[in-house]
């Protein structure tokens, strides 16, 4: 069979203008937006603006969480879903980066379509109430005496929170043992029942704890954020450490692009509505909104220097 150039271009505008047609029906069914990890964490952020997008869309919009593999589990289930828009990714970005790599996945960034960002945030490490320190500097005394001698959970391996540990670990010239877990609300309720003595996680899940004894020591980013203004930075304890992470929406690689604009720009409107502003800052989340080109850039260096950090930190 010979295919002319003609046919070919024929061809090509017939999926093009197919493609076209599905977006503008779209969407005619409920969509499921899924967090790869356990309930009570990263969903929190998204649920406010859940009523609001899905009167937007005029369709049911489920949240799903997948917990598993530090993101991997969720991720990738989205990752092999069809890329017609009803199945999107609500996840921090070190699902994306690091799991893959630190877990020798098939998938990579590469594999997904960036809609929006939504959240960036620093991490907040606490520990127990009954510790044996106070505070950051007591902490390390506390690791210097006995290494490996203390515990730390966070949402698994090669989540971000893992990765800002094990810095944080090589620049204080510590070593700790890490026990991974299926999100960080599960790592916090190991904390509370005393199983583990440190966690590194959402300041969202840490600091609603402190009426309950959990002791926040420092948090990861390079400045104190606004909701956390009396919390010292790991650069302020001396430490060449800062990292923070942000949590957006993706979709499987070959969405419509009409598709991810219209995401894109409900992302954006409903989380600049300044009330969602108040609500984030006081669950201790700051609002970070990036766009689609915008995300794209930020993803593309955070992969590259996510590359760089774990062989530095001889991760991998």
């Amino acid at each position: 069979m010979v295919i002319t150039r003609r046919g070919a271009l024929a061809g090509a505008g017939l999926m093009l203008g197919a493609g076209s047609a599905r977006a503008e029906t779209y969407p005619n069914r409920a969509i499921r937006l899924f967090v790869p990890y356990a309930a009570g964490g990263a969903d929190q952020f998204i649920r406010p603006l859940q009523n609001r997008l899905m009167q937007a869309l005029g369709q049911a919009i489920v949240i799903d969480s997948l917990p598993g593999g530090g993101g991997a589990i969720g991720a990738n289930r989205v990752r092999t879903s069809p890329p017609d828009g009803y199945t999107l990714l609500f996840a921090g970005t070190g699902a994306l980066t690091a799991v893959p790599r630190l877990q020798n996945l098939t998938y990579s960034i590469a594999d997904f379509a960036p809609i929006a960002n939504l959240i960036a945030i620093p991490y907040v490490l606490a520990g127990r109430r009954d510790a044996r320190f106070t505070d950051f500097a007591g902490f390390l005394r506390e690791a210097r005496i006995k290494p490996e001698g203390l515990t730390y959970g966070t949402p698994g391996v090669g989540s971000t929170p893992h990765l800002v540990a094990e810095a944080m670990c090589k620049a204080a010239g510590v070593k700790l043992l890490h026990v991974p877990y299926s999100g960080v609300s599960t790592a916090v309720v190991a904390l509370l029942a005393g199983d583990i003595d440190l966690v590194m996680g959402a300041p969202g899940n840490i600091m609603q704890l402190v009426e309950r004894g959990v002791l926040p020591l420092a948090q990861t980013g390079a400045r104190r954020i606004t909701v956390l203004p009396d919390l010292p930075t790991l650069r302020e304890a001396g430490l060449d450490v800062d990292m923070v992470t942000r949590f957006g929406f993706f979709a499987p690689k070959g969405t419509d692009a009409a598709v991810l604009d219209r995401w894109s720009r409900l992302i954006l409107e409903a989380g600049a509505d300044p009330a969602y502003a108040v609500a984030m800052h006081r669950a201790f989340n700051e609002v970070e909104l990036l766009d689609r080109p915008q995300f794209e850039t930020f993803l593309a260096a955070e992969d590259a220097a996510t590359a760089q950090l774990l062989a530095e930190l001889n991760l991998r």
